[in-house]
């Protein structure tokens, strides 16, 4: 019986030993990756494509968030993330592990929430991993868990309902100095548009594309410019949007910077972008743009803003 519960003990400890090895594995490629593409840079303080690289993030957020940080007036040097997947492929995963930064990760699928626990524990003290689906009825006692009213940065990317819980942190009084978020480019650069409010909105359940969710990047511009944020761009892969309080960064910061309004996602695999096979059984890869991708969501509803 005792050799038993050994056997099963070791294997758990061998088990466990693996996990943590492909974890710091993930890290160190995550660090190497940002050290390489953030030396390659040829930075211009008025063009944020020259800010990005990536180590952590899955495309240029790393750079720009760094840069935005680095220009605060007052740093408090924590951040807020809706998204964080397992706490290495985000937006914040720079900040807490290259930067020192703490902050708060939310994920709504216990198993990567779980993943970020792992992580966090024994290499950062100051992050906070919590498992939840965020919605407007829960997000007032999630803020709770942020120490300061004005973190240096919060990211919102749950592809659902991201407007209306970024309105509700408004409606509580919070006013971060970086916003980061994911805007739906299929749904083009025109119209502020986004998804009816369903507190357990899920993506791939709306539609069998995946097109149908989230905010357009007009909705996104109209209602934190009604906050008093200024735009700064979205990063080169069309996924991901950048807003600052001017308040918080020196005199005329955000007024010199010749950000990108608009981009279609490159990086987006849904249901018109994936390759298919054409009658004469060749593999055919459909151009992005946008327009094709929202005539296949055309007949669902949308909430103009």
């Amino acid at each position: 019986m005792k050799t038993g519960l050994k056997r099963i003990l070791g294997g758990l400890r061998n088990r466990l030993g693996l996990e943590q090895i492909a974890c710091d594995g993930r890290i160190s490629l995550a660090l190497a990756r940002a050290a390489a593409t953030a030396a390659a840079r040829d930075l211009d303080p008025e063009v944020p494509r020259t800010w990005e690289f990536f180590g952590f993030s899955q495309h240029g957020e790393d750079g720009i968030v760094d840069y935005l940080c680095s220009k605060l007036l007052a740093p408090n040097l924590y951040f807020f993330e809706i998204g964080s997947a397992d706490g290495i492929e985000n937006c914040t995963a720079w900040l807490a592990l290259g930067r020192g930064y703490g902050g708060v990760m939310v994920e709504g699928s216990s198993q990567l929430s779980e993943q970020c626990s792992k992580m966090l524990q024994g290499r950062v003290f100051n992050v906070l991993a919590i498992n939840m689906m965020v919605n407007t009825e829960n997000i007032g006692n999630l803020m709770k868990t942020c120490p300061y009213p004005d973190p240096d940065v919060f990211v919102i990317d749950i592809d659902s309902v991201d407007y209306y819980v970024l309105e509700r942190v408004f409606e509580l009084r919070y006013r971060p100095k970086l916003i980061v978020v994911e805007y739906n480019s299929a749904f083009g650069p025109d119209q502020a548009v986004t998804v009816p409010y369903q507190a357990n909105f899920h993506r791939w359940q709306c539609h069998p594309s995946g097109l149908y969710y989230g905010v357009s990047i007009a909705a996104w511009k109209k209602l934190l410019g009604q906050q008093g944020y200024h735009f700064v761009t979205v990063e080169s892969t069309g996924c991901n949007a950048f807003f600052i309080d001017p308040t918080a960064f020196p005199q005329g910061f955000s007024t010199r910077i010749k950000g990108v309004p608009y981009l279609e996602n490159v990086g987006d695999a849904n249901g018109a972008t994936r390759p298919y096979r054409d009658s004469q059984g060749n593999f055919v890869v459909a151009k992005r743009e946008w327009a094709n991708q929202f005539e296949m969501i055309r007949s669902l509803p949308l909430v103009q803003v």
